[in-house]
């Protein structure tokens, strides 16, 4: 029984050690590590965010085209959608959902 004793206390004794240094480097190091955390999450929404951005401005350069170059389908669907406007002879019916 002494012999489980001083194997358990023997044992044990290293085991704190490695917890102490643990501890300490955290404790001088956890700060760096949170922020490098925080900065890769960070990194990974705003690369999200500039490719979503892209996205929207070859939309747009793709309107800007379509309205310099006066394109007429693309004109009278900017007319109807946009500014609720009708040809000559046409009646225009709005639904309003409730």
């Amino acid at each position: 029984m002494n012999d489980l004793k001083e194997t358990l206390l023997r044992n044990k004794k290293p085991l704190l050690v490695i917890l102490g240094v643990t501890a300490v480097v955290f404790w001088f190091l956890g700060n760096t590590f949170l922020n490098l955390v925080h900065n890769k999450l960070e990194l990974k929404r705003l690369t999200k965010l500039s490719a979503q951005l892209d996205r929207e401005y070859e939309l747009q350069q793709a309107r800007l085209e379509l309205l310099q170059k006066q394109d007429p389908v693309y004109m009278e669907k900017l007319a109807r959608v946009d500014y609720h406007m009708s040809a000559p002879g046409e009646t225009e019916f709005r639904f309003h959902a409730k």
